[in-house]
């Protein structure tokens, strides 16, 4: 699978260095280039450690361009303003995936975008990747079968299993760090 995904940058000048993208993004908050050094921070920090599921993740994002997730959704059809959030990240390498790995790889996720390496979105969808893979995955299939156990009992909020699916991106800050990992 090959997701190269096109980031559109904005550059502006400011104090002497070039920010990529909004100057409050990211991590620390700087984005920010010198002419002279192409990964100096305008910030006084060291750069974030990573634990090894999360040098995985920055190294794959470095090579395939972009990667699938999606999280899982509990709603409401009779209220639209119930909406819950039930697990997320998800990020598979087989349907078969069970909640344990997930949970994994989602920490790390977390980890990544916490440090402001890392991007999800989900109102972003890859255009070259079939995401059957997430939607008849085991764990989706066990969410969906739960929710209908819950709709049998009174005051359950939720009665809709809903599945979001969306990319994940490496930030400027990540594209750095997988420089540096090279």
């Amino acid at each position: 699978m090959n997701n190269n995904a096109q980031v559109t940058k904005s550059a502006h000048k400011h104090h002497g260095h070039i920010h990529t993208h909004g100057c409050s993004s990211g991590g620390c908050g700087c984005s920010s280039q010198t002419a002279e050094q192409e990964t100096a921070c305008c910030c006084s920090h060291k750069p974030p450690v990573l634990d090894p599921q999360e040098t995985v993740f920055i190294q794959e994002l470095a090579q395939q361009g972009c990667l699938p997730v999606s999280r899982y959704i509990l709603s409401s059809s009779s209220e639209k303003e119930v909406r819950f959030e039930m697990l997320a990240p998800v990020y598979m390498n087989d349907p078969s995936d069970g909640m344990e790995i997930v949970k994994e790889k989602g920490a790390a996720l977390k980890g990544l975008k916490e440090k402001g390496l890392i991007s999800l979105d989900y109102d972003l969808r890859l255009t070259d990747y079939d995401y059957k893979p997430y939607t008849e995955a085991a764990l989706f299939a066990y969410f969906k079968d739960t929710v209908e156990e819950g709709k049998k009992r009174p005051g359950f909020l939720g009665d809709t299993a809903e599945i979001e699916l969306g990319a994940i991106t490496l930030t400027d800050a990540g594209k750095r760090i997988a420089e540096q990992l090279t």
